[in-house]
């Protein structure tokens, strides 16, 4: 893990103070969007940008939480990142080159109806993982939630998930 990599993830973890959801959450989509991207063979470059961005994908929420009257949706969410986003990478000695690419997957990372492929549909693909495993969601989301994905492993991942998933509602 980068030196940055390392202040980065530590930070995001110290500012969520210990919130259970939002720090495993942070873990489990970093992990996944690590892994995707070595599986689809990122460039270093590349890599950085996606981890960054999976540390800080969910950022605004702690944010809006305090200081939107509890509102953490997504337009508030949209409002807070570019401030949050720069201030984190800054502080960690990201370049100022990797601000705007990261930033761009924070504010996209909900968007399901633009193409996205690349770095954001990893990161998109590993949220959803995560998200179906914390959620539980109906069998139509999950069938919805499967046509974006486009990794070959985020597919396999995705597959074993939902079936993971059907089995335990089957058994109860």
């Amino acid at each position: 893990m980068h030196d940055k990599e390392q202040t980065l993830l530590l930070q995001a973890l110290l500012y969520e103070q210990g919130h259970p959801r939002r720090t495993q959450h942070i873990l489990k989509v970093y992990a996944l969007a690590r892994l995707l991207g070595e599986e689809e063979g990122l460039t270093m470059e590349e890599q950085r940008v996606l981890n960054a961005a999976a540390i800080l994908h969910d950022i605004p929420i702690r944010y809006c939480k305090l200081h939107c009257q509890g509102d953490a949706g997504q337009e508030n969410q949209r409002r807070a990142a570019p401030k949050l986003v720069e201030a984190f990478l800054t502080q960690a000695g990201y370049p100022p080159e990797d601000i705007p690419p990261v930033l761009e997957l924070v504010l996209r990372h909900h968007d399901y109806s633009a193409p996205h492929g690349g770095l954001l549909g990893l990161l998109i693909e590993a949220d959803l993982i995560v998200n179906s495993y914390e959620t539980d969601p109906p069998l139509g989301q999950l069938e919805t939630w499967e046509k974006l994905f486009q990794s070959q492993a985020g597919r396999q991942l995705f597959a074993a998930c939902r079936a993971g998933l059907e089995s335990q509602t089957s058994q109860t």
